[in-house]
């Protein structure tokens, strides 16, 4: 923990002015949690990749823009595992996902003895996560867009190319979607409505396969106008779908309005939310910018979108918008490299905490649940992997954690100090699986018995498509060594392992003890870790 005597006194003015304001209103705040999916770091203005080598702008983000300037922007947030669900299991639960209860977790944790985390753990009713505990602590609470991490039953398995003018496949997607609101409503959310069951590509007919953010944040809006004429205040999921696949970054706005996961709309009742999605390609051209950038504008649109109900409703000056992006997408997604674990992250208040600056403190997904906590008010809140941010947003990083462990397939990792410390190990008995069995469980076309190594993600021997990936862009080298480490603060891309050195020898033990430590708390085994 860091505490030095000048770093203290400084704060605590900070700290002061910041409490003061935020206990001169004892009306408990509205919370919205956005949670966008893939998203690049080249669409944030705020951070270097977002601005050319002259310092312009390459996208054009207002609503964003605003509130991460007045807000407080975190420079090191992580996402402690680094796919959509088992970061989101963390986002709303504030645990590690290896705290996963649901079958399919656990069967694989039984077989094999060690937590295998990745698009396997799941929330249950069982479970406690933000929007159950604030429920029963007064909030309306609400959740739209993707799921991708609420445990459901999907009763209709509909073909990929089904005709979804026929009225009998539309039956079937709506009883799939209702089944979707009915596990949001067992899991705490008092209303949900718009919601995708997990990824675009894959989970609805092909004739349906396009993003819309516009029926998403109707969604939302639906939600808020119901919550103006509660006396409680609320909570609101709003989970994307962007900027994740389907399509090329550019188009991804250029889908048929009328699709959805319920069906295509008719025209009198496609979403006028937004700026019309003609709109977004003649602002991107009259800014002069990429096609890029038209994606994260049509999702800007949507925050605005937001932000002018608040306003209008006049809930905005009391309402808390924490901005997190799932995970990192620049070549690291399914491993603990930087390229996935950081990611772009912002909370904004108003001027409740004193915002326009930036933290470079560790902070994580399993962070923004006690942070929820706090800030309604929670008397008893569950328990925990993570801390409360509310001192950060109030100046005092005094008692912070100066490390933090994370944690993919058949790795873990933990960082401090600017160092990265990353363990590769693959149980015995997935090593000991004859290929003929490797070959069964392998994804994909084109790979041969001898080139099926199990990869980080440990699932799936060979990998799939986004492990690929991450060798591609870290190396074989570095990416199968069982210990890695690296200096990220020198070396973000993390091109250079350094564990072999002899000077650094003194802070792989370190690592490796603290790693451990915090191992012997966790569920299952990891190798020499745990023994």
């Amino acid at each position: 923990m860091r505490s030095t005597l000048s770093k203290l006194t400084t704060l605590l003015a900070v700290s002061l002015t910041s409490a003061t304001l935020y206990a001169q209103s004892p009306e408990k705040p509205n919370i919205i949690l956005v949670v966008t999916d893939d998203q690049h770091r080249i669409d944030f203005n705020y951070l270097k990749e977002g601005r050319d080598e002259n310092g312009k702008a390459l996208n054009l983000t207002p609503n964003i823009d605003r509130l991460s300037s007045e807000g407080i922007i975190f420079d090191q947030m992580y996402a402690t595992s680094t796919v959509c669900t088992p970061s989101r299991f963390s986002v709303l639960t504030g645990n590690l996902a290896s705290r996963a209860t649901n079958s399919r977790f656990t069967k694989d944790l039984k077989k094999y003895g060690q937590a295998n985390v990745a698009f396997n753990t799941h929330i249950e009713p069982k479970n406690d996560n933000i929007a159950k505990t604030l429920s029963q602590n007064g909030y309306f609470t609400g959740g739209v867009g993707k799921n991708h991490v609420i445990e459901s039953h999907i009763p209709n398995k509909i073909s990929r190319k089904a005709d979804v003018t026929k009225p009998e496949i539309i039956k079937q997607l709506v009883e799939n979607q209702q089944a979707q609101i009915h596990a949001y409503k067992e899991n705490g959310f008092d209303f949900a409505d718009r919601i995708y069951t997990g990824n675009v590509p894959g989970q609805y007919p092909k004739a349906l396969e396009a993003h819309n953010q516009d029926w998403i944040t109707e969604g939302a809006m639906n939600f808020l106008d119901l919550a103006k004429e509660k006396q409680q205040p609320f909570f609101l999921y709003f989970a994307t779908t962007l900027e994740h696949g389907p399509h090329k970054q550019g188009s991804k706005y250029k889908g048929d309005v009328r699709m959805t996961p319920v069906g295509l709309l008719a025209d009198g009742d496609i979403p006028k939310v937004q700026p019309s999605r003609d709109s977004i390609t003649q602002r991107i051209k009259q800014h002069g910018l990429e096609k890029r950038a038209t994606d994260v504008l049509w999702l800007d649109d949507a925050v605005g979108a937001l932000i002018s109900k608040l306003e209008k409703t006049n809930k905005l000056d009391n309402t808390i918008i924490v901005y997190f992006n799932d995970h990192g997408v620049e070549g690291g997604k399914g491993s603990m490299y930087q390229g996935g674990t950081l990611t772009p992250s912002f909370v904004w208040f108003g001027d409740k905490f004193k915002g326009g600056r930036r933290s470079d403190d560790i902070v994580a997904n399993i962070d923004i649940a006690p942070t929820i906590y706090e800030l309604a008010q929670v008397k008893s809140a569950p328990k925990t992997d993570g801390q409360s941010m509310v001192p950060l947003y109030q100046g005092d990083n005094s008692e912070w954690r100066d490390s933090l462990i994370s944690e993919i397939g058949v790795t873990r990792a933990i960082i401090k100090d600017g160092w990265k410390y990353i363990a590769y190990r693959v149980p015995q008995e997935k090593l000991d699986m004859p290929m003929s069995e490797r070959k069964k469980l392998k994804q994909g076309k084109g790979k041969s018995a001898k080139d099926l190594p199990w990869m980080h993600m440990g699932g799936t021997p060979g990998g799939r498509g986004l492990e690929a990936l991450v060798v591609k862009t870290y190396g074989e080298e570095n990416y199968f060594a069982k210990d890695q480490l690296y200096r990220y603060l020198d070396d973000p891309k993390e091109r250079n392992n350094v564990i072999d050195n002899p000077e650094n020898k003194k802070i792989v033990e370190q690592l490796k003890q603290e790693l451990a430590q915090e191992l012997k708390n966790r569920v299952g085994s990891f190798a020499e870790f745990t023994e």
